[in-house]
C-alpha cells in the first residue's frame, strides 16, 4: 500500500509537466506577407507561443531535403534551398554577410530541427548576429536562404560569385526513412 501513496502525486505531477510543455511547445503556423518571404526570413516556419517557458516567441524551422537540378540538396521547412558562404569562417561565432548581404541572403534562424535519420556533416548550432537573431549553423557555418529562390529545388544561388553553394546530400540505398550523407 506504501508504494501505491507515492503514484497518485507522481501521475499528476508527470501530467502536469506533459500538459504545460505541450502547451508551450505547441506550434502555430506564422504568416506574413511579402512574396515567397513573408515579412521576416523564408521559412522560419512555425512559432511557439510563449508559454511555460517564458520569454518571447521561438522560432523552428524543421529542415528536410529536396530534390534539385544540383542534386539533392539540404532545405528549410517550405522547400527552399539552403547555402553556406565560403567567406563566412567555421566555428568563428560571426556571419560575414551583413547589410544588404543579409537582404540577398536571408540566414536561416535558429532553433532548426534537423530530418530524421539524417547525417548532416556537422553539428547544427548557432551564432547570434549583431542584431540579436540567432541563426543556424552546420559544420560551423552560418546557413542561409537565396532570395531569388522562390519555390522548392530551385538553386538560383549555387555557385554565385564562386562563393556560395548548396548543402548537397547523397542519399544511401537502403536506407529505410530520410536517411542521407551530406557534404559542402
Amino acid at each position: 500500500m506504501r508504494k501505491q501513496a507515492w503514484a497518485v502525486p507522481v501521475l499528476i505531477a508527470v501530467a502536469l509537466t506533459a500538459t504545460a510543455c505541450s502547451k508551450a511547445t505547441g506550434y502555430t503556423t506564422g504568416s506574413g506577407a511579402g512574396g515567397a518571404y513573408g515579412s521576416s526570413t523564408p521559412d522560419s516556419g512555425m512559432s511557439a507561443s510563449s508559454g511555460a517557458m517564458g520569454g518571447g516567441e521561438v522560432q523552428t524551422a524543421a529542415l528536410k531535403v529536396e530534390r534539385t537540378t544540383a542534386g539533392m540538396v539540404l532545405a528549410g521547412s517550405k522547400g527552399l534551398t539552403l547555402y553556406y558562404y565560403t567567406k563566412d569562417k567555421p566555428g568563428s561565432g560571426t556571419s560575414v554577410c551583413t547589410g544588404g548581404c543579409a537582404t540577398a541572403w536571408p540566414p536561416l534562424r535558429a532553433p532548426v530541427k534537423a530530418p530524421a535519420g539524417v547525417k548532416l556533416p556537422g553539428k547544427i548550432g548557432m551564432i547570434t548576429r549583431a542584431d540579436g537573431t540567432r541563426q543556424v549553423t552546420i559544420n560551423g557555418y552560418p546557413i542561409y536562404y537565396y532570395a531569388e529562390d522562390m519555390a522548392p529545388g530551385q538553386v538560383k544561388g549555387n555557385g554565385e560569385g564562386g562563393t556560395w553553394h548548396v548543402i548537397k546530400v547523397t542519399m544511401s540505398s537502403g536506407a529505410s526513412g530520410n536517411t542521407g550523407r551530406y557534404g559542402y
